[in-house]
C-alpha cells in the first residue's frame, strides 16, 4: 500500500472517529442539560406544591378551630339561637385544581377533598339550624313548647355530630400531612 493510502485511511479513520466521538459528547451534554431542566422543573413544582399546601392546610387549622367553636357553644347553657359559623372554603376552592395537578399522593387528595366537603356540609347545616331558628321565632313559637325544645334538641345533637366530624377529621389531616407550625397552632406538639 502506497503512502498516500496509508495516509488517506488513517485520516478517513480520524474523521469517522472524531464525528462518533464528537455525536457522543453531544448527546451526553443534551443528557446533562435535559437532567439539569427536569431536576430544575421538579424542583419549581414542589416549591409551588408546599405554597400551595400551606394555604390549605392553613385552612384545615381553622376549620377545625371552627368546629371547636362550634362544639363549645352547643355545649354552653347559653348557646345562642342564631349561630354564626366563620367556616371558610374558598382557599379549597380557589386552589384545588392546582393542588390536583401538583399532588401526587392520591390518599391526600382525597381526605382533602373530604374534609372540605364535610367544612361545606357544617356550614349548611349552621345555615339551616339559623333559619330554623329564625323562622319559630318568627312564627311566635316559643322555645320552652315541647315540640320546638325536641326539635332543636334534635338539630343541636345532629350539629354537635357535624362539627365533631370536621374537628377529628382536622386534627387526623394536619396529624398526618401538617408541618410542625400547622401541628402547633392546633395544639397537638407531642403528635
Amino acid at each position: 500500500m502506497s503512502e498516500m493510502a496509508w495516509s488517506f485511511i488513517v485520516q478517513t479513520l480520524s474523521g469517522v472517529v472524531a464525528v462518533f466521538i464528537g455525536i457522543w459528547l453531544a448527546l451526553v451534554v443534551e443528557r446533562r442539560r435535559k437532567t439539569e431542566d427536569t431536576a430544575e422543573r421538579d424542583a419549581l413544582q414542589l416549591a409551588e406544591y408546599e405554597r400551595v399546601i400551606d394555604s390549605i392546610l392553613g385552612s384545615v387549622v381553622k376549620n377545625t378551630a371552627e368546629a371547636k367553636r362550634i362544639l363549645r357553644l352547643l355545649d354552653s347553657t347559653h348557646c345562642p339561637r342564631l349561630l354564626h359559623a366563620d367556616l371558610e372554603t374558598a382557599v379549597w376552592y380557589a386552589s384545588h385544581g392546582h393542588f390536583t395537578s401538583l399532588c401526587r399522593n392520591v390518599d391526600q387528595r382525597v381526605i382533602l377533598s373530604q374534609f372540605f366537603d364535610d367544612v361545606r356540609r357544617l356550614a349548611s347545616f349552621v345555615d339551616f339550624r339559623s333559619d330554623l331558628q329564625a323562622q319559630m321565632t318568627t312564627q311566635g313559637r316559643r322555645a320552652d313548647d315541647a315540640d320546638v325544645f325536641q326539635l332543636s334538641k334534635e338539630v343541636d345533637k345532629h350539629l354537635a355530630a357535624l362539627a365533631e366530624d370536621l374537628r377529628f377529621t382536622g386534627v387526623m389531616v394536619i396529624t398526618d400531612h401538617g408541618k410542625a407550625v400547622h401541628k402547633r397552632l392546633m395544639g397537638l406538639t407531642g403528635v
